[in-house]
């Protein structure tokens, strides 16, 4: 039998740590009207924000803890990987919104058979939770934050048709994690439907799309949770499940580097289209220098990819953006919502503290569907003949990131000016009327404070934010 080198923790203390609040907190944004509008979105310090309302999400057990589990600990709200605007914003302020989990918290050990992914709580599953918001002001006041109300109407997991629930374990094929339990001497058992959830879009009939990391793969389920297909790779080989599998996304989407397959998931105003973008570029060196990620378009009736296109992350404004690669310090791209029928917002950040928002379009990029070229490591796309995902920049967060790790970490952690803030995992994009979009961080749920005294506790926020120009 294995033995873990896990140090012990206080399981009351466990969950006290583990337990993280969510707090609500509003940002405005101000910019000048004029003739120049177009050029100000590029200039950062143009774009002026306040905080103007906050609020903490309730306490709410997603999992209980296993007295007969040795490690194992009560699992609370958090690890937030998606928000939808589910009821748009009223006259009274109040508005609904739609939260999705990831798989679960999770870390590794060391063990006698080397590093090991352990779950803390293997009894956990995604969940999804429809909370209600009240008291939101959006008529641009300066004054102070105010705090607002917050409900939670419903919460339910996801199953497959006959019924069984839908677990956060891997599917146990090549590049899967082996999973094991919390004290690392026991490996879990792959789960054939189990999915690592990061994009949530809601349909007007209440059936709603995921997409997932492990394979990567697009889900679509129907209003109680239930999911009926699973679009994954071609050539990927799932068992026998009784969800139904589709093999119609191209096979090179199982490239993925680990634990970054689909992170965003978008569909348009139609809904006729969904967007799937991958957080990164795909696991080889030359493509992770060019920083060329894949964004692709699935047709929602015919249920099949209609086109697929190079997103490359990086300031659009440099020089050498299409020409050369720019090449941020492991960026990433968190969260993505539609604003028109070939138009995204994309929330982008990178290690080095970068936070960006940018308007995307489509029309004239390149659709590289069915392409074989090898493009993903290309530095310089022009040689290809590929035109990029346009960029525009919207809004550039990097002078609110030292209140958002103050929020997130009530206050344990308050930035010096010019201090480097990276590492706050936002992610989760919506948008709330024409003028306003809402932004979600992932706490991990608080599993780093959790085995580490010197890392402070997390919680799990989201911000609105009012934007320069209506969407």
């Amino acid at each position: 039998m294995a033995h873990s080198h896990q140090p012990s923790v206080n399981l009351k203390t466990a969950a006290a740590l583990l337990s993280c609040s969510s707090v609500v907190v509003f940002f405005i944004f101000w910019l000048a009207t004029g003739e120049a509008a177009e050029t100000v979105l590029h200039n950062v310090k143009s774009l002026h924000c306040q905080i103007v309302a906050s609020a903490v999400f309730p306490e709410i057990i997603l999992a209980e803890e296993d007295p007969s589990v040795a490690h194992d600990v009560p699992v609370v709200l958090g690890g937030i990987s998606d928000v939808t605007v589910e009821k748009a914003i009223d006259d009274s302020g109040q508005f609904v919104i739609r939260l999705l989990t990831d798989r679960g918290p999770s870390r590794k050990i060391e063990t006698a058979r080397g590093k090991q992914r352990v779950f803390l709580n293997p009894s956990f599953v995604p969940t999804v939770l429809i909370f209600e918001i009240s008291g939101c002001s959006l008529d641009g006041s300066r004054g102070e934050s105010k705090k607002l109300k917050v409900k939670l109407r419903s919460q339910f997991s996801l199953r497959t048709p006959s019924g069984k629930v839908i677990t956060g374990w891997s599917n146990g094929l090549e590049g899967d994690d082996s999973i094991a339990n919390p004290s690392g001497e026991v490996l879990l058992t792959a789960d054939p439907n189990g999915i690592d959830p990061e994009g949530c879009v809601l349909c007007r009939n209440g059936t709603f799309w995921l997409c997932e990391e492990y394979r990567p793969s697009i889900l679509c389920c129907e209003p109680d949770g239930t999911v009926t297909k699973r679009s994954i790779p071609e050539s990927v080989k799932l068992p026998a499940s009784d969800i139904q599998l589709v093999e119609n996304l191209p096979a090179h989407y199982a490239n993925r580097r680990p634990n970054r397959g689909f992170e965003s998931l978008a569909i348009s105003p139609d809904e006729s289209t969904i967007w799937a973008l991958m957080q990164s570029p795909f696991d080889n060196k030359a493509a992770e220098r060019s920083w060329n990620v894949r964004l692709l378009c699935f047709d929602v009736e015919e249920e099949k990819p209609m086109g697929e296109y190079i997103y490359r992350l990086g300031d659009p404004a440099a020089a050498d953006f299409v020409t050369g690669g720019v090449v941020p310090d492991d960026g990433k791209l968190c969260a993505m919502v539609s604003i028109g029928p070939k138009k995204l917002l994309v929330l982008e950040q990178s290690d080095n503290g970068d936070a960006k928002i940018y308007r995307c379009e489509i029309d004239e990029a390149t659709n590289v569907l069915g392409d074989k070229k090898d493009i993903d490591g290309v530095c310089d796309l022009s040689e290809v003949g590929v035109v990029p995902v346009k960029k525009t920049l919207v809004a550039d967060l990097a002078s609110l990131l030292p209140s958002f790790a103050s929020d997130i970490t009530a206050g344990q952690w308050q930035p010096e000016v010019g201090e480097q803030v990276a590492g706050l995992k936002l992610e989760g994009l919506a948008v709330l009327d024409s003028n306003h979009v809402v932004v979600v961080n992932d706490n991990d749920f608080n599993v780093d404070s959790l085995f580490d005294e010197n890392e402070n506790s997390r919680r799990s926020c989201v911000w609105v934010l009012s934007l320069p120009q209506s969407l």
